[in-house]
């Protein structure tokens, strides 16, 4: 009897040059992966987006206020301490002084707030709040102390005092500097405060789930 010898089959592949990946050089780029699929990537929401930046806003805000509370507590209080010591500390200054040291307070505790992963809004309202009425109180009773108040009772003139005790200086060149910083600080008091309760609205807003911005909007 015959046998029959089976050879294998061999089969063989040619790949289209079109196919090799380009990182293995010299071929097209795969489809897909030119740019041309963008329309089908994954987006941010525009809501959280518009979160992240009133967060930073807010934050940026807050920073704001922390040189500024500093520099009106010493403003209000350093020239009366370094000069006639406690006494110095009067109705005059004091309330100044004890409104801007408030405000830091609050302010560090608004930030550490917002930095963390949980928030509650009408906390933060609420904190904000309080922060621009203290600062509307400041600016309400500098103003006030402009028309009844002594010229000598003035936050700007115990520093005017200060400076001619350190300096040796007696002309009067420098006072209406203070004074100018005075109600500049006074200003910025009530301004900045009122933008962190605006931007912190913005956040809460945009920050809080869909059915609760949706409850709040009608």
């Amino acid at each position: 009897a015959r046998t029959r010898t089976r050879h294998p089959v061999r089969y063989t592949c040619e790949v289209p040059p079109e196919s090799i990946m380009a990182s293995k050089g010299g071929g097209q780029r795969a489809s897909g992966t030119d740019g041309s699929d963008h329309s089908f990537r994954q987006r941010v929401d525009g809501k959280y987006a518009k979160a992240a930046a009133a967060r930073k806003s807010l934050k940026s805000l807050l920073l704001g206020c922390f040189v500024y509370y500093p520099i009106m507590l010493a403003f209000a209080l350093a020239p009366p301490l370094l000069t006639t010591g406690i006494a110095g500390v009067t109705l005059y200054n004091g309330p100044f002084a004890a409104g801007a040291a408030g405000g830091l307070v609050l302010a560090l505790a608004t930030y550490a707030h917002v930095s963390g992963i949980k928030h509650r809004p009408g906390w933060l309202r609420a904190v904000t709040k309080v922060m621009a009425v203290l600062g509307i109180v400041n600016l309400g009773a500098g103003l006030g102390m402009r028309l009844f108040a002594h010229e000598d009772a003035r936050m700007a003139w115990g520093a005017w005092e200060l400076v001619k005790q350190v300096t040796g200086v007696t002309h009067n060149r420098f006072y209406p500097i203070l004074v100018s910083m005075e109600l500049l600080l006074e200003f910025v008091g009530a301004i900045l405060p009122t933008g962190v309760v605006a931007t912190a609205y913005m956040f809460t807003l945009y920050a809080a789930p869909a059915t609760t911005a949706a409850a709040k909007s009608k």
